[in-house]
């Protein structure tokens, strides 16, 4: 989640840890201070516009719905801005919104470290290290999987019963259901509402409410590497690479080849599955889903923007089984969104398209050339300057720079250095300083998270 794409609005992280967001700014959603939109990305701030965003601490995956963001720290800390549907709630239980982010005491959530944020439509999820389920919002499609269809105001915990005792891996939270991975086993749990089929389970029933178990034959018996809840469907990732789908799928968005929905998931792709390519993760919008294969090439399903003529009104096609998104260029992440998509190259550089994106254009002035911002709606995937990011690269996967090397080699060269103050270092030492530059995932954090943040 070092790019997550919602409702007209988008957040990316970059190499540095920061925090940006643009987009239709709905109870002060951006995290900037106001309720203005804007068309350019902002970075995320604190109350004090001169003191760091998060007190410094390095945002590892954002988080976004309708009216809420929510981010989780290197550190474990959790932060949420913007409001919710249900009366105004953020996970305080004060029913106050927030213009800025603010930090969720750990005492919250079992004075536990945060992991990882899911937010649905109007319910939010948190997975802590201990690897427990705490979560509040919108109760009534027994999305909360706490056995009732009632709200929770605070954030309340998934009785771990639920999930036969076993630890939590990784979440996600659908427009109105949930998924969650346990760790011995990797087994998959869904929950919340069964309409169209969502939680794959080939019941009549309309609801789940607690978390019920999907049989590893489900998955032909292969290892959950990605998988992904969006608009009352589901797709799962195996470790080979196959592609599973289940639930709605009036607009294609399942990939199976035709519209009708299914209530068990299903193998996509037919009888050749990407180009014979293994799948590495997907994202699940409102009506379409996106695809990024172990080699980084970028495919999509579902409804797409088909005619970009701004006398015209907007018209859409259906693509009913994956399709490759032409381009030279290979991805590490994507998000899809209600109408829009983003994606990270390998690189670090952003990509958006669909319907109201941001981006730039250099402008002819007296002066020479001015980059300006702008909306618009793009076919195909369209790259943003780094110009907008202060020039970093976006994810944090990344290696460390090579003008950072050079100035730890150089520091610790004979002649060049010989009055540095770590001329006498030990090389193992150096090594370790040098690799905590970059970011690297718990050692305990799954496959699947792993995957979604880049590793």
């Amino acid at each position: 989640m070092a790019v997550t794409a919602g409702v007209c609005r988008t957040f990316v992280i970059t190499e540095n840890a920061k925090v940006y967001g643009f987009g239709r700014n709905y109870a002060g959603i951006l995290g900037n201070g106001t309720t203005e939109q804007t068309d350019v990305f902002v970075p995320i701030r604190s109350e004090d516009d001169l003191a760091p965003a998060f007190n410094g601490e390095h945002a590892i995956m954002v988080a976004t719905s309708l009216m809420q963001c929510a981010c989780v720290t290197e550190e474990g800390s959790l932060w949420t801005w913007g409001g919710s549907v249900v009366d105004g709630e953020l996970f305080f239980g004060d029913g106050n919104s927030r213009l800025r982010p603010q930090c969720v005491v750990p005492e919250l959530y079992g004075r536990s470290r945060a992991r990882m944020v899911a937010l649905g439509l109007e319910f939010a999820m948190l997975l802590t290290v201990d690897g427990h389920i705490w979560n509040y919002g919108d109760g009534t499609r027994g999305q909360l999987g706490h056995g009732d269809l009632f709200d929770k105001r605070v954030l309340t915990k998934i009785d771990p019963v639920c999930f036969g005792g076993g630890l939590i891996t990784m979440i996600s939270a659908g427009t109105l259901h949930s998924i969650a991975q346990v760790a011995e086993g990797g087994l998959l749990y869904t929950w919340g509402s069964a309409v169209r089929g969502a939680l794959g389970h080939s019941t009549h029933e309309l609801y789940a409410l607690i978390p019920k178990v999907l049989p590893a034959a489900t998955f032909g018996g292969d290892d959950i590497a990605s998988f992904d809840a969006g608009f009352r469907y589901s797709i799962v990732v195996t470790v080979p690479g196959r592609v599973y789908a289940t639930g709605d799928n009036y607009d294609g968005q399942l990939g199976l080849g035709h519209r009708r929905k299914s209530k068990t998931f299903q193998l996509v792709g037919g009888t050749n599955p990407f180009e014979n390519q293994a799948v590495r993760t997907v994202s699940c919008g409102s009506r379409h889903s996106l695809f990024i294969t172990n080699t980084g090439v970028l495919w999509s399903c579902g409804r797409t923007l088909d005619n970009i003529d701004p006398l015209q009104p907007r018209t859409f096609v259906r693509h009913l089984d994956p399709t490759r998104i032409v381009t030279d260029v290979r991805f590490k992440v994507a998000s899809a969104g209600l109408m829009h998509s983003a994606a990270i190259a390998c690189n670090g550089d952003l990509y958006t398209w669909g319907c109201e994106v941001s981006q730039m254009k250099y402008q002819k002035k007296r002066n020479g050339p001015v980059l300006r911002n702008y909306l618009g709606d793009f076919l195909v995937p369209k790259r943003m300057h780094r110009i907008v990011f202060s020039n970093q690269r976006l994810g944090r996967w990344h290696t460390i720079q090579y003008k950072r090397a050079l100035a730890i080699m150089m520091s610790s060269h004979l002649r060049l250095a010989s009055d540095s103050v770590v001329q006498d270092f030990e090389p193992e030492l150096l090594r370790m300083i040098m690799s905590l530059t970059c970011f690297q995932p718990r050692n305990d954090t799954g496959i699947a998270l792993r995957r979604l943040i880049g590793f």
